[in-house]
């Protein structure tokens, strides 16, 4: 069985289906944010990006949170703060600025975060 697409041209109704793969989720989701954040107005979209240097994920039985460090294209930085309620089909999405801190300061409980997103920044880019 081949993979679906995961392009962020995705239509929202199909995007789902990659994540039936473990292997996507977590580039699926990061696509489907900047999907939203480019939709949304929030100056963002997927061919700003350079690269990413650090994530966090927490997993509930009904929803899952996403954060990233994004490295763009042209020298800024942002962190992109996803949010998906399956219960509700509930999407959100939030884009900061950042300047020279390494992470954003988080005051929710629980986030670790992770340096290793070499495999995600190669999924992504492919």
């Amino acid at each position: 069985m081949s993979k679906p697409e995961t392009d962020a041209t995705v239509a929202a109704s199909d995007w789902r289906s990659a994540l039936a793969y473990p292997e996507l989720q977590e580039v699926t989701y990061l696509r489907r944010a900047l999907e939203i954040a480019e939709q949304d107005g929030f100056g963002l979209n997927r061919a700003d990006m350079q690269r990413v240097e650090a994530m966090w994920s927490i997993e509930s039985g009904d929803w899952i949170a996403l954060g990233f460090v994004l490295a763009l294209q042209d020298g800024r930085r942002a962190y992109l703060d996803y949010h998906y309620d399956f219960a509700e089909d509930e999407e959100e999405v939030d884009v900061q600025p950042m300047g020279g801190e390494r992470r954003p300061a988080i005051k929710s409980g629980g986030i670790e975060w992770s340096d290793e997103v070499g495999e995600l920044n190669r999924l992504l880019m492919s």
